[in-house]
């Protein structure tokens, strides 16, 4: 499983950077176009899909992980396939009459005024063309066809990207041109997504299939929720106790500490569908191990490096109105990566204890609503980036300790708990000081390559591993360069 998770994940992280990497061309485009109000207004609508993507398909995604993989009779891969897109077709074609109609009120109750009824209708198209285009992509991934998922989520970006060039830089529509850009990015995906993938559909329904697909997803929908108030309360309530232009703030610093996801991609993406595949193979437990010894390895970094060098990040990417977000950036770098941690603790998953996982993820929210109504009134938008820390670190420790009792995987939980507090000192030591701008950042260098040093020496890092991963680099180059040559 390790050399086809390197391979897979190599796929899948080079499409996710690049993706990612589009999308943050875009953070300088909208801060220097939209004011923190309406960066406020497209953060909330964000959060709107988000919760709309979780629950009105009633998570039915979510089953196909499990029992997609789990055979290869093409027959029933194709019926649990077909089955689940025709629901979730018809799920997203009835939200999207309901939010049309209901515009002026959600335009009330997401941006305080019914005036923007124009923006709710063009978003809440671009949500649905959203959850089909994200079903016709996973769908790609677990049919194990990491170049196809990466082709389509590479063209979904650049649609977007050009879309924003377009609706938001030249024609200046404003919050209604990025969702313009995203409705372009989304048909573009769901087109290509489900053109790659048309083998896998017939024109037919299956109720059994679907009744056994919804038997499994449906406890998920409340876990699901929890989820979404654990990742979005803070912004809820940042709208709610403070102001959009806030909550502008805060998301800028959010998208920046979202960063650490560029490593997630290729770990998560790859990751899932090989456990559900591979579970039952003796080897697979100490393979995971491995990986995630890698993963916490380079989080670490990823984390430390934000958090020295944040308002260097926000200098380059965005206007003076946005420096505040790095007061949150190092607080949320850790709580983005702790959030989706849970692809590490398969157990509950692998054993179908959906009630579980429900049980922890609306705790986690209810830790995380309370923490945010608390802190944010004492310490601003800092607090509500605290409560996220608090609550995502108790949660991957639950579900940690509730997976290792019905799979048990041989982590080396010494010096991984050794490499995150040595990566916190030496954070701390750099704040510590402040020498100019070259010292600074040739001490800040030093203290990155330290902490490298470090993580060798625990062995959480393997050096030829690394070599050979950087060979692997080169020669996807060499093969990608239009003369075959590096």
């Amino acid at each position: 499983m390790f050399k086809r998770f390197l391979k897979d994940s190599f796929i899948y992280g080079i499409a996710g950077v690049l993706t990612r990497g589009i999308s943050v061309i875009l953070v300088p485009l909208y801060t220097r176009l939209l004011p923190p109000t309406e960066y406020g207004m497209v953060d909330i609508i964000n959060v709107f899909g988000a919760i709309v993507g979780l629950t009105v398909a009633l998570e039915i995604s979510q089953a196909i992980a499990r029992y997609y993989p789990a055979t290869q009779d093409a027959e029933i891969r194709s019926s649990y396939a077909s089955t689940a897109l025709w629901f979730a077709v018809g799920a997203y074609s009835a939200f999207l009459v309901a939010a049309i109609i209901a515009a002026p009120e959600l335009s009330r109750v997401l941006l305080d005024s019914p005036r923007h009824s124009n923006i709710i209708r063009i978003a809440v198209l671009s949500i649905s063309a959203s959850g089909i285009f994200r079903f016709g992509l996973e769908m790609l991934r677990w049919d194990l066809r990491p170049s196809r998922y990466s082709t389509v989520t590479i063209v979904s970006a650049l649609a977007i990207v050009s879309g924003a060039l377009l609706f938001v830089l030249v024609l200046r529509l404003g919050v209604v041109g990025v969702f313009y850009a995203m409705l372009a990015g989304n048909m573009a995906g769901c087109i290509l997504a489900f053109y790659l993938g048309r083998k896998m559909y017939r024109i037919t329904f299956d109720w059994t299939r679907c009744r056994e697909l919804l038997h499994f997803s449906l406890p998920l929908v409340p876990s699901s929720i929890g989820v979404f108030v654990s990742l979005y309360i803070d912004r809820i309530a940042i709208k709610e106790l403070m102001s959009l232009g806030d909550l502008g703030v805060f998301g800028v610093g959010y998208r920046v500490a979202a960063a650490v996801g560029f490593l997630m991609i290729g770990f998560q993406t790859a990751l899932t569908p090989l456990i559900f595949t591979y579970y039952e193979k003796r080897e697979t437990r100490a393979e995971l191990a491995r990986i995630f010894r890698y993963f916490v390895a380079f989080a670490l970094l990823i984390c430390l490096g934000l958090n020295l060098f944040a308002r260097e990040v926000l200098t380059v990417f965005t206007a003076p109105t946005y420096f505040g977000a790095a007061a949150v950036i190092p607080i949320l770098a850790p709580a983005v990566l702790l959030s989706s941690m849970s692809i590490f603790a398969p157990g509950l998953a692998i054993e179908k204890r959906t009630g579980t996982i429900a049980t922890i993820s609306i705790g986690v929210a209810g830790l995380n609503t309370v923490l945010n109504f608390s802190l944010i009134p004492v310490f601003g938008i800092r607090g509500a980036a605290l409560a996220t820390l608090i609550s995502a670190s108790l949660g991957f420790v639950t579900y940690m300790v509730l997976s290792q009792r019905v799979y048990y995987v041989p982590h080396v939980w010494g010096r991984l708990a050794f490499a995150a507090m040595s990566t916190v000192v030496l954070g701390a030591i750099a704040s510590l000081f402040t020498f100019g701008f070259w010292w600074d950042t040739a001490l800040r260098l030093i203290l990155m390559i330290a902490t490298v040093g470090v993580f060798v020496r625990l062995r959480l890092i393997n050096t030829r591993d690394i070599s050979r991963g950087f060979g692997r680099l080169r020669l996807f180059l060499r093969y990608a360069s239009p003369s075959g040559t590096a």
